[in-house]
């Protein structure tokens, strides 16, 4: 059942018109299963309907209440929906909010979604804003937030989002955060351990002396080489240099080169071998391995198993715990962005 409000100011009316909407999707008027509140903030006119799209699919399948803040202009008014299901005996609800907040200040829009959200249940925040710590909405709402979800390749290049996010963990210590372009690396992190898998090659891996990495934005290419840094106990001494275990240091060489959001090369030296991750020529969702000198061996392929952004969010907004391996890689990317503690 789906209702549409013109006005937004009034938000006991907001709530009444969800209760009933709620009432003509279950028969009644209490809910019998609604697990999380979930924010969305979009602003952008050209990825609304991509956001949009994906916020759905994830509010689907979880009983939730999704509160959405259309901040493009592409919403006025409010429209307030229901659906219901049956699972287990149970009646599982899932609840939206779609508010046109353009023309509204980040006080009224920080206070609608405090006074809209279910009372004990965690509340997720994705924000796909073009700013985070400089924005007054994001802050107050981070306020709210028991986990924040972003993507620091999402909409540039460059470093910069990583930069408010190392702010962001120094300020907001008990919000637990998930960045979209570290959760896409996966894949990369587990074909970088392959080449390690061999116990005869393990002592190779605390000799390297050089990582490259090639990749379409600058936050992949420094994720990666900050996960794989805190993995070994590197220290970051400046953008471009790690300090070894054993002392050496260890050179770091990023080239920005493919599309956003894709990691297009990987190469690791040791003294006296190379170990190269590289997209096949002629397939890019196939990527070809092969290891160099001393430790040559032939090289061999294995699918890049791409994991789509609507599977990156749920997995996100479900871990409302901290990622501690994810936590460690962003103070090693600290330190390679030269920001003091």
């Amino acid at each position: 059942m789906a209702v549409h409000v013109s006005s937004i100011g009034d938000v006991a009316g907001i709530l009444e018109r969800l209760c009933r909407a709620r009432a003509g999707a279950v028969g009644r008027t209490s809910a019998s299963a609604v697990t999380m509140n979930f924010v969305v903030f979009v602003d952008d006119a050209e990825r609304r309907d991509w956001i949009l799209e994906r916020a759905a699919l994830v509010a689907e399948k979880h009983p939730s209440r999704a509160i959405v803040l259309d901040s493009t202009g592409g919403t006025e008014g409010i429209d307030v929906s229901c659906n219901a299901r049956e699972s287990g005996g149970a009646t599982i609800l899932n609840e939206r909010v779609d508010l046109g907040v353009a023309d509204l200040d980040h006080a009224t829009i920080v206070g609608m979604v405090d006074q809209l959200a279910i009372a004990g249940c965690p509340r997720v925040l994705w924000w796909s804003g073009a700013g985070l710590l400089e924005s007054r909405t994001f802050s107050g709402l981070v306020e709210l937030a028991d986990a924040v979800v972003v993507d620091s390749s999402g909409r540039v290049r460059d470093e910069a989002t990583l930069r408010e996010l190392v702010e962001f963990a120094r300020r907001y210590p008990r919000v637990a955060l998930h960045d979209l372009a570290f959760m896409r690396l996966s894949p990369w992190q587990e074909m970088i351990a392959q080449f390690f898998d061999d116990p005869a090659l393990r002592d190779d891996l605390f000799s390297l002396r050089a990582l490259e990495i090639d990749s379409g934005s600058k936050a992949e290419a420094l994720y990666l080489g900050g996960w794989l840094g805190s993995r070994i106990s590197w220290e970051a001494l400046d953008p471009h240099t790690f300090r070894a275990r054993d002392g050496g240091t260890v050179t770091f060489t990023r080239t920005p080169k493919g599309d956003g959001r894709r990691v297009v090369r990987v190469v690791l030296t040791s003294e006296d071998s190379r170990y190269i991750a590289a997209l096949a020529d002629d397939n890019e969702n196939v990527v070809r391995l092969s290891v160099e000198g001393k430790q040559a061996k032939p090289c061999w392929l294995v699918p890049l198993h791409a994991v789509d952004t609507t599977s990156l969010i749920e997995r996100a907004i479900l871990a409302f715990s901290r990622d501690p391996i994810f936590e460690t890689t962003l103070q090693t990317v600290r330190g390679l962005l030269g920001i003091p503690e």
